[in-house]
């Protein structure tokens, strides 16, 4: 393969990226591939593994991008854990192995999922269950006004538990996506380390 047809593999794998980050990865490598000159073309290829291999670490590294920033958000996170989580599919593994991680991560996002689904219905729960209790206080008002305040009282509570948990819950959201992103991006790097020197021990 030539340095071209390389760079050429490359690009395609990268077509989700942004324009800016395609361009600045290729040129990164085209510099490598130059400053190691034409002859070592051959060298330079199986040092860096194929271009589904290098792919897939730019992909998970742009996705890890900004993570670490008070300014990311939970709605980033998740689109990391999507974004390697493709980069896994994509990446140059067997596919026992591949099967293996698949179920893996299946089962860890059902874990979470289950975790943030249960905090949320929680959340809302209360917030809907607190305004139809003051609903319902508000009907009783000229029948008994004692029990419109009973219900009035505990709906204000309820809605009021459920409204500060809301903070907590993009926060555990937001901090779970981004564990999940970081635990997956390891999880890569480990499978695509090991496929790397796969690939050097076969090319020795």
């Amino acid at each position: 393969m030539s340095k071209e047809e390389y760079l050429k593999v490359l690009r395609q794998k990268l077509k989700k990226l942004p324009n800016e980050e395609i361009n600045a990865a290729l040129d990164f490598y085209n510099e490598y591939f130059e400053e190691a000159g034409e002859e070592n073309t051959a060298e330079v290829i199986a040092k860096l593994g194929s271009p589904s291999l290098v792919s897939t670490q730019i992909l998970a590294e742009y996705a890890l991008k900004g993570l670490d920033n008070e300014s990311s958000t939970a709605k980033k996170g998740l689109s990391a854990v999507w974004f390697i989580i493709l980069a896994i599919l994509a990446s140059p593994i067997a596919l026992p192995l591949l099967l293996v991680v698949i179920i893996l991560i299946f089962t860890l996002i059902l874990i979470c999922g289950t975790f943030l689904l249960t905090f949320f219905l929680l959340t809302f729960s209360l917030a809907l269950g607190g305004i139809f209790s003051i609903v319902a206080g508000f009907a009783v008002i000229a029948q008994h006004w004692q029990t419109s305040l009973f219900f009035i009282g505990i709906g204000l509570t309820a809605s009021g538990i459920g409204i500060l948990l809301y903070p907590p819950l993009i926060l555990v959201t937001k901090n779970m996506s981004n564990s999940l992103a970081k635990w997956l991006k390891r999880l890569l790097d480990k499978i695509t380390y090991r496929r790397k020197e796969g690939l050097k021990n076969e090319n020795l």
